[in-house]
Parts: structure tokens; C-alpha cells; sequence
């Protein structure tokens, strides 16, 4: 790949280059998974796919923050807890 390439990417996927990183493996694990391509295959290789996709802007990513990560690991475990709490006084019920 070159070096326009890269600097091309930097400019569309904000963060840095790990973020970039990250973002090419999720939309290639996508590929890998079935997802269609959203541009004219050249080679098969899902990475090679998903880095043309973001250089013509057919893919964009949101990141969260830590917070908002969080915040959503918050509000799965509360509503397991629950799902966990509704399931026994059902049990309770009909052990009566």
C-alpha cells in the first residue's frame, strides 16, 4: 500500500492509527462474514476490500467513548438482573 494511501486513510478514519486499524478489521471480519462488498472486487482479500471501501468512502465508523462503553455494560447487566429477579418470582409463583 502506499504511502497517499495510508495518509488518505488517517484523513477518513479519525483517531489515529490504531482506531484505523481496528476499523479495516471490523468492516473485513464483516466481508469475511458474508456482508457484500460495497465497491468493484479486485482481489478477494476481505482487508484489501474493506481499505477501498473507506478510501471511496463507502464505509464510514463511529467509535464510542469509554463512557458511553460503560454505560451500555451498565445497563446490560441491570436488565439481566432483572430478566434474573422477574424469572424467580415466576419460579416462586408456581411453586405455590
Amino acid at each position: 500500500m502506499s504511502v497517499d494511501n495510508i495518509t488518505e486513510l488517517k484523513k477518513r478514519i479519525p483517531g489515529g492509527k490504531y482506531a484505523l486499524t481496528r476499523a479495516v478489521a471490523e468492516r473485513a471480519k464483516q466481508l469475511q462474514n458474508g456482508a457484500l462488498p460495497l465497491v468493484e472486487v479486485k482481489i478477494a482479500n476481505p482487508i484489501t476490500v474493506a481499505i477501498d471501501e473507506v478510501l471511496q468512502d463507502k464505509v464510514t465508523f463511529e467509535f464510542k467513548s469509554q463512557a458511553e462503553v460503560e454505560a451500555e455494560k451498565a445497563a446490560q447487566v441491570a436488565s439481566a438482573a432483572e430478566v434474573q429477579a422477574e424469572d424467580s418470582s415466576n419460579a416462586e409463583t408456581q411453586a405455590a
